[in-house]
This record gives structure tokens, sequence and C-alpha cells, in this order.
């Protein structure tokens, strides 16, 4: 689309007052040299973090008479830290369509079914991951492969934020290209969604915190979502390889991840033990019952062992529960 001389000078402008706005602080950046002008970005350091020329940006600043893609005007909406009416202004200045950005699926969005489906895979660890990488869902066998998940606060249960954690990294032997096969897969699959708040939020957030994040996003690696093998050290386990294998959700923007043995069958028993002695943990302290681990959200009843029924016991599934009011 072909944008007027007004166009250009109105998105120069734009440019310049959010680049203006932004500290260098917001973005990470804690060395600064020189003596600034403004209290907001200079046009290099935005460039970087948009990963453009500076040459190129400057013209842009300078209405000069030149074409902006999608994909770059996505990379300086996210390096301003637009919101969504700000990244749409953005997008019509420039002559283009503003991407659509739907919310990342929520754990109300998934149907039962999977839920169900999901603690059909124990022990084998699995999980419900969106388009973001949070986990939205999980059995008992992902806690028995990651005893350190249900101590992470909500906004870090995301699987690209938990591969930088320094517990992750202890697990992980191969941690370094694991670490790069996880940003080059969330860059790859968030591509056309890095402009949205609460993409472009936690991917500041992780330049901020961790240096090595912020070396791997500079990259602009890709990597397909394919069957893959992990590397453990496990605590309990000792040093073990998982393969995992994605089914995408039909009805919700979501995939289902499953963990199994990739040469050792002994693993599946293994892991069977974590995951009944979890259970007998969770019922000595629950006082008799147990509850699934994202059943969070409904306060209101709890999961309870019908009496007489020892869930250990072999052919019994220790989730054949029935509902009674939280207040029984």
């Amino acid at each position: 689309m072909t944008i007027t001389e007004q166009q250009r000078k109105e998105l120069a402008a734009f440019l310049r007052n959010r680049r203006e706005r932004l500290t260098p602080d917001a973005v990470g950046i804690k060395n600064s040299y020189g003596r600034r002008r403004t209290p907001g970005l200079r046009r290099e350091e935005l460039a970087q973090l948009a990963g453009v020329s500076v040459t190129w940006y400057t013209w842009l600043e300078q209405a000069r008479k030149i074409r902006v893609s999608s994909q770059v005007l996505n990379g300086l909406a996210r390096a301003l830290r637009l919101d969504a009416t700000e990244t749409g202004h953005l997008f019509r200045l420039a002559g283009e369509l503003a991407p659509a950005l739907p919310e990342p699926c929520s754990r109300e969005g998934i149907p039962e079914q999977y839920l169900t489906f999901l603690e059909f895979q124990d022990p084998l660890p699995a999980f419900i991951v969106n388009h973001r990488f949070d986990v939205l869902a999980w059995n008992q066998g992902f806690c028995a492969l990651f005893p350190y998940f249900e101590t992470l606060e909500q906004h870090r249960r995301n699987t690209l934020v938990m591969m930088f954690d320094e517990r992750a990294r202890e697990m992980h032997p191969n941690w370094e290209q694991d670490a790069l096969e996880a940003a080059a897969l969330f860059r790859a699959q968030a591509a056309d969604q890095l402009a949205h708040p609460a993409y472009a939020r936690m991917i500041d957030d992780l330049q901020g915190e961790y240096p090595e994040f912020r070396e791997l996003w500079k990259r602009l690696d890709l990597a397909p979502s394919a069957p893959s093998v992990r590397c453990f050290d496990h605590p309990t386990l000792g040093r073990i390889e998982l393969g995992y294998v994605k089914l995408r959700l039909a009805g919700a923007d979501a995939t289902l991840v499953v963990y199994q043995p990739v040469l050792d069958s002994r693993l599946i028993a293994r892991f069977r033990d974590l995951v009944e002695e979890r259970i007998r943990v969770r019922l000595r302290s629950a006082g008799g019952s147990v509850g699934r681990p994202y059943r969070q959200s409904v306060p209101e009843d709890v999961l309870r062992i019908p009496d007489g029924l020892d869930p250990l016991e072999p052919g019994v599934n220790p989730f054949e529960v029935q509902r009674v009011p939280g207040n029984a």
C-alpha cells in the first residue's frame, strides 16, 4: 500500500516520540556511554533491539521514502514495548494491516476431555502448553520429572522461562543446546505475535534478567516444531534420556506434550514409583484427600478418595475419586 508524505512524517514523529519515552533501564541497558541529549533510547540502541541497521532506522525517523515490512514493524513494536493500540497505529501509519493479536489460550480454554486424557498419560510426564509456552495443565509424572515445578510462581510456569531457571540448568547436561533450541522454537512459533504485550513483556523480562537469553535472542535462530530427545540429570533417577512428542489440540490454541523413555523401558516403572510416592505424600498431608494439580480454579469443592479405596492397590486408578463439598 502506498503511503503519503504526511503519513511518513507522522510515522517518523511517532517512532521518535516512543523512543524518547523508553528509558535504557526499561530494556535492560545498564552500561551507557557518553552524555545523553534525551532521557530515552539512542537510535542505535533501538535499532539493535529491533534487529535493523542504524542507518535504515535513521531514515525512518527522517521520513524518507522507504518501504517497511510487517516483520520490521513487529520488531519495532516489540523493541518500543508498544501495546495493542499503539501497534495498530504504527502499522496503519506504515500502510500495513495490523497483525491479529489474540490473547494466549488460558487454562479455562482447555476442553475437559483433554484434561482427562492428560491424566491417563501417568506415569509418563505430560503437560499442556499454549502458544506462549505457558504450562496450562500437567499430570503427576510431569511433577515427578520437574520436582520444583509446583513451587514456581504462576507467571514463571512457562517452559521458555523454566529453561533459564538455575534448577533447570542443573538438570540439563546439554543446557546450552537445549536453551538455544527453546529460544529458536519460540521465535519460530510466535513470530506473528511478538508485538502482543503479553509476548513482548515476557521476552523483555527474560532479556533483562538473563544475559544468556539476550545473546541467544539476538541470533535470530529458528527451530522447527518436531519430535526430539532431551537428556536430564534427575535428582532421583540420575542421567536419563526422554523423547517427547507434541499433539496439537483441536478446538484450543494449545499443545499436549508427552515425554517417553527412548532406550530404557525400565524408566516407566521408575516414574511410576515416583508418582505413587507423590500420591502417598499428598494423601498424608491432605488427611486422605487428593486433588488434581490443574483443579486450582475450582475452590468450591475437593476431590476425595472414597472410603475403603486404596489408591495404590494394583489395578486401581488413583484418580477414581468422588466430588464432595469443600466444607464436608
